[in-house]
Formats: structure tokens, C-alpha cells, sequence
């Protein structure tokens, strides 16, 4: 398994889904498809105090690898260690080379977990075969991801909840219209409101989750083709956050219109 730690807020935020690809593919060019490993973006000053606590060297660096080479008891998995990366020298790195963040991201996942896997750069000829290597994997993590899924109706269903799920784990502004759906739902039951007005909040609370949803999954697209701050993807997120807005406007409306009649003769 592969698992993601990102411990610095950035803008454009890092894509999961990006790092996971690029260490799964990596792991697969290698032959160890099966090992556990843990990749770490962290701030400079992180990374500075574990280079000096683990390598005597006070001072940031790029990407720092700890092999452990355990195997759990319990399922067999062979984890191999943990990649530490300083996004703050990746940016730098990257702005300096002219490159995107993201290719200089995904290389030093690459490198990282090639250290892990014994390949190292301390003499002339293992770093040509090391290099080569982790080339010949960045370039087959730039090639397009188009993932081929079973086209039946139960794989369709699990998909679209395993979206649901992926969306609610994510994104705290989903959560909160779920919380604020399930409260509408129990203030109609309370109430007997009326079919009609049943249509109408389901209706409302429908657009709402349906935009947020949709506002989710066109700021992932956009994070996978840049992590580089962009004024036209900047607004194209501006565009669809106001769409959420006012899906929100519109429903807190149909709620007011529905639940305020009843609210007024309680109030007297």
C-alpha cells in the first residue's frame, strides 16, 4: 500500500491521486507492485531537522529516503521505508530548471524510491544507471492516465459510491451540506410538509450536493494538469465556487419559503 502524507498547506494544493500514481508506477517498473511505502511532503524546516538528525548535515534537502525493509506479520507485506520531500526546494528547484513543479515533484518520488530500492549515485556508472532509470519511469508517468473500467451496471454503481465516499472524505464543505441536508430532512418530517414541498427541498438540496460534487472533481482535473499557480485556472475555480454559492443561495430560499410559514405560528 501506498500512503500519502502531505503535512504543508500549498496553493495550488497537491493532488493525491498524482502522487499515489506516480509511486504505484514507479513501484510496478521496479517489480515490487506489492510493498509498502510512505511518501512525505513536508516543509524545509522539516527536512532540515532530519538531514542533521540522520545524516549530520544541517541544512534542507530535496528528498531524503529511509529504508526499513520490514515485512507485517499479519498480511506479509514487504514495507520498504519512507520518501521525505521538501516541496519548498522542489518549487525552487523546479523554477530554477524551468520545468513544472509537478515533473520535479514526481522525480523525486522516483528517486526516492529507486534509494529504497538499493540504486544510488556515489559513482559515475551507478548514477548513468540510476538516472536512465528514473528518466525511463517519468516518462511513462507523463503519459496520459486513462483508467478502462468495467462497463456493467453494478461496477457503475460502485464507482459512483465510491466517488460519494472519495468526495465526503475529502472536501469538508460536502460534509457540511450532507449535515445541513439530513437536518432539512428531519425538519420536513417534523412539519408534514407536503409532497409538493418535499420536490422542492429535494430538489434544492440535490443541485447543491450535485455542484459541490461537480466543483470537487474540476479542481482534481485541473491539479493533475498543473500544480503551477495559473490565472486562468484560478478563475475557472472562481467559476465553479460561485456555482456552488449559489446553489446554496437558491436552496436556503426554497427552505425559507418552505419552512418560514411554519416557523411563524410557533413564534406567536
Amino acid at each position: 500500500m501506498i500512503y500519502i502524507r502531505i503535512a504543508c498547506g500549498t496553493f495550488p494544493f497537491i493532488n493525491k491521486d498524482f502522487l499515489y500514481r506516480v509511486a504505484d508506477i514507479t513501484l510496478s517498473e521496479l517489480g515490487n507492485k506489492e510493498a509498502d511505502v510512505t511518501i512525505s511532503i513536508e516543509k524545509d524546516r522539516k527536512v532540515r531537522e532530519l538531514n542533521r538528525q540522520y545524516r549530520g548535515i544541517n541544512e534542507s534537502t530535496d528528498v531524503l529516503s529511509f529504508y526499513a525493509g520490514v515485512a507485517d506479520p499479519e498480511c506479509g507485506h514487504h514495507y520498504l521505508g519512507d520518501v521525505i520531500i521538501s516541496l519548498p526546494k522542489v518549487k525552487k528547484q523546479a523554477k530554477s530548471m524551468g520545468i513544472p513543479v509537478k515533473d520535479e515533484l514526481a522525480l523525486m518520488i522516483i528517486h526516492g524510491i529507486l534509494h529504497l530500492h538499493g540504486y544510488d549515485h556515489d559513482r559515475l556508472d551507478k548514477e548513468k544507471e540510476m538516472f536512465a532509470l528514473q528518466n525511463e519511469i517519468l516518462s511513462k508517468v507523463k503519459k496520459p492516465a486513462l483508467l478502462n473500467r468495467p462497463k456493467t451496471v453494478a461496477s457503475s454503481f460502485r464507482f459512483a459510491f465510491a466517488g460519494i465516499l472519495t468526495a465526503l472524505h475529502s472536501e469538508r464543505n460536502l460534509r457540511i451540506h450532507f449535515c445541513a441536508a439530513g437536518l432539512v430532512v428531519l425538519a420536513g418530517l417534523f412539519f408534514h410538509i407536503t409532497l409538493l414541498e418535499w420536490s422542492l427541498v429535494i430538489f434544492a438540496i440535490s443541485i447543491v450536493i450535485i455542484t459541490e460534487i461537480v466543483n470537487t472533481a474540476l479542481e482534481h482535473s485541473l491539479n493533475v494538469f498543473s500544480m503551477e499557480f495559473n490565472e486562468n485556472i484560478r478563475q475557472i475555480k472562481d467559476l465553479s465556487a460561485a456555482a456552488v454559492l449559489i446553489a446554496t443561495f437558491a436552496s436556503v430560499a426554497v427552505g425559507l419559503i418552505v419552512f418560514l410559514p411554519k416557523l411563524t405560528p410557533a413564534l406567536h
